[in-house]
């Protein structure tokens, strides 16, 4: 069968991910190139997600960008200013390319969410905090 992208990453191992075979290719080197730039451990909450498991997922959305394999859920950062950093490495690796970044502070949820978009789409950053 095919060798799935996550398996050439650098920082990050195939058994990591639940589904290292539906990563999208750009997205995974993505998420390999923010964690080289960030310079610390990202822990990986969730990847690609079958529709089910999509389905089953709190709060997650139908057209979730982890159908795709595009989208990454990661351990929260506590540290404000390794949270900074983590921000300032999405925003320099991304570039001009679109991507979406959610950072969930809340009581009952903390994560944070990036996904890298298909060409054509706006970046977005969204805040969720209580």
């Amino acid at each position: 069968g095919l060798v799935p992208i996550v398996s050439s990453l650098r920082h990050f191992s195939l058994t990591e991910f639940r589904h290292p075979e539906l990563v999208d290719a750009e997205a995974g080197r993505f998420l390999d190139d923010v964690r080289e730039s960030y310079g610390g451990p990202l822990v990986l909450t969730s990847d690609a997600r079958t529709k089910v498991e999509n389905d089953a997922a709190s709060g997650s959305s139908p057209t979730s960008w982890h159908l795709q394999g595009r989208a990454f859920d990661l351990r929260w950062i506590p540290d404000p200013a390794a949270l900074w950093r983590f921000v300032d490495a999405v925003y320099l690796v991304a570039g001009t390319h679109p991507i979406e970044l959610e950072l969930v502070n809340s009581k009952s949820d903390q994560h944070m969410h990036i996904a890298y978009l298909p060409e054509g789409k706006t970046s977005r950053l969204l805040i969720r905090a209580d």
